[in-house]
């Protein structure tokens, strides 16, 4: 009887091997960036949150601006629309007779964006400008 040699079987096995070491790196190098999307969407949330509040009793999102945010939630850091937010609790605000928009920084060169109409309309967007003027321009059903 031939001596069998198992060559192949620990080629297969030291494949699988290495990729499940590149598969456990890949996602705890990435792990830190969910938490930073997480944290850019819960900050809108609180946004949107505040300008609701604020579009229920004024009956419009003319009058949810930085300024009342700001005063609506202290938590958080809010701009005018031109401004560009610079960090996860930093928001760039722009508001518009029938709309509101927010922006919010995750990393460098990396936005989110939520967008309300009075209409009930709640758009989203990603993008590298961080200000609420683009965020007014998103169009998009989910992030």
């Amino acid at each position: 009887m031939p001596e069998r040699h198992n060559r192949g079987f620990w080629l297969v096995v030291g494949s699988i091997g290495l990729a499940c070491v590149l598969l456990v790196a890949a996602i705890l190098f990435n792990a830190p960036m969910k938490e930073t999307i997480g944290h850019a969407e819960d900050t809108l949330r609180v946004a949107q949150g505040a300008a609701n509040r604020i579009h229920d009793s004024g009956g419009s999102f003319a009058s949810a601006d930085a300024a009342a945010l700001a005063a609506a939630d202290p938590s958080h850091t809010y701009r005018e629309g031109a401004t560009a937010s610079t960090g996860l609790d930093d928001v760039s605000i722009a508001t518009g007779p029938t709309s509101w928009a927010a922006a919010v920084q995750a990393r460098p060169g990396a936005c989110f964006y939520l967008h309300l109409t009075d209409a009930g309309g709640i758009f989203y967007g990603v993008g590298t400008v961080c200000t609420g003027s683009v965020a007014m321009h998103a169009t998009d059903p989910r992030w």
